[in-house]
């Protein structure tokens, strides 16, 4: 009989000590969980901020579009032929190059969401192709010459036509649309599960 008792006390003992430790194992489990809730809320923050700004600031500069125009300007002056009336018809092929300045982004950050704002997109670069100008048709003037002048002239009205035309064009609004795709693609996979907002400055 003593056996018996010996030998169900000690299978007692086993089970109540391996009891133990499950429950110890299942409280560290559990305050892990806890503690892994209670974190600062800054610090995962702070690191997401820190990433995000670094990937875009590697950027420089967003161009997301670009325009080619090609396009004709006439100058006339004067009245006399030969005395004081001149003038000659432009040629001319301008390129235009649109996006988003990435100094200009905002980026707000909190457990659930990442928010990207951009700024409007503008005309980051606009110029007339020099080697493209042809002249046709030019008629000189005795008193009323001056090369230089009138082909600047021309190129700067030239540029602002062609400017107006680009931006009819749609170009800002593709530009918009391409800058947002871009961020997208860049930051993906790196919010750590966040989700991301992308907005556009009002």
């Amino acid at each position: 009989m003593q056996k018996r008792t010996d030998k169900g006390s000690g299978r007692r003992t086993g089970f109540l000590q391996k009891l133990a430790a499950l429950l110890i194992a299942v409280v560290f489990l559990a305050g892990g969980i806890m503690i892994g809730q209670h974190l600062p809320k800054e610090s995962r923050e702070q690191v997401t901020v820190a990433t995000v700004s670094a990937k875009l600031k590697a950027i420089g500069e967003l161009a997301t579009e670009q325009y080619t125009y090609t396009g004709i300007y006439k100058l006339s002056n004067g009245q006399i032929p030969f005395v004081t009336k001149k003038g000659f018809t432009m040629v001319y092929t301008s390129n235009f190059k649109a996006g988003v300045k990435v100094k200009d982004i905002k980026v707000q950050v909190n457990q659930d969401q990442v928010t990207v704002t951009l700024p409007q997109s503008q005309l980051l670069d606009k110029k007339i192709d020099p080697s493209s100008i042809k002249f046709y048709d030019q008629s000189y003037a005795l008193f009323n010459w001056n090369q230089k002048e009138d082909i600047t002239k021309a190129e700067q009205a030239a540029l602002k036509k062609a400017t107006g035309v680009a931006k009819k064009s749609g170009l800002l609004a593709r530009s918009q649309k391409n800058a947002k795709k871009l961020i997208r693609q860049l930051l993906q996979g790196t919010l750590d599960g966040r989700k991301l907002v992308i907005k556009t400055e009002e």
